[in-house]
């Protein structure tokens, strides 16, 4: 259900009811007002394996800014996206010679080349040994911290103190909301 909520907050699949609002605005309704501000990372990678890094994120560039962007600005948005998510040592690394934590960055950097302000993640950490969890958790806490709003589902809570807010479902319902340092209590452990 993790991935199924994650496509419907991000309006990839929008929900059949209830709605979905930022800042108080009607996401569904505008949705291709947010567009141009969203990024979506799913679970699986989302660059091409066979590619070196800087090669894979120049290609998505060209997909995803505008037509008239010039090769100097692609080059200096792929390297401020690799250093964002600390990939900048591994520019020229094929992405299948990656590790997991590392292809996830990756895969990372490839939606901030547009800059977006709104960025979902379907599961970042998942697969990661709990030091890339870890590193991962700190990663996104940055990008939070660069003034995007970052949203991930995730079954990980070792280190939920990162986020601002978190929300714990269980059977589909929403059973907490409000920050990680109070969820303790409230569940009386």
């Amino acid at each position: 259900g993790k991935s199924t909520l994650m496509m419907a907050l991000s309006g990839y699949q929008p929900a059949d009811r209830g709605e979905v609002r930022v800042n108080g605005d009607d996401y569904y309704r505008h949705f291709d007002a947010y567009r141009a501000i969203l990024g979506y990372v799913p679970q699986d990678d989302i660059v091409h394996r066979m590619l070196p890094v800087e090669r894979a994120l120049s290609y998505a560039a060209r997909l995803k800014l505008p037509a008239d962007t010039l090769d100097e600005e692609i080059a200096a948005r792929v390297e401020k996206v690799l250093a964002a998510v600390e990939m900048t040592a591994h520019r020229g690394t094929l992405v299948e010679h990656l590790s997991g934590g590392q292809r996830k960055r990756v895969s990372i950097a490839a939606e901030l080349l547009n800059d977006p302000s709104l960025l979902f993640l379907d599961e970042p950490t998942s697969g990661l040994d709990p030091g890339l969890e870890k590193k991962m958790m700190f990663t996104l806490r940055r990008l939070a911290d660069s003034g995007r709003t970052v949203v991930l589902v995730t079954h990980a809570t070792a280190n939920i103190a990162q986020c601002d807010h978190v929300v714990f479902m269980a059977a589909g319902r929403m059973v907490y909301f409000g920050p990680p340092a109070e969820a303790l209590g409230f569940f009386r452990v």
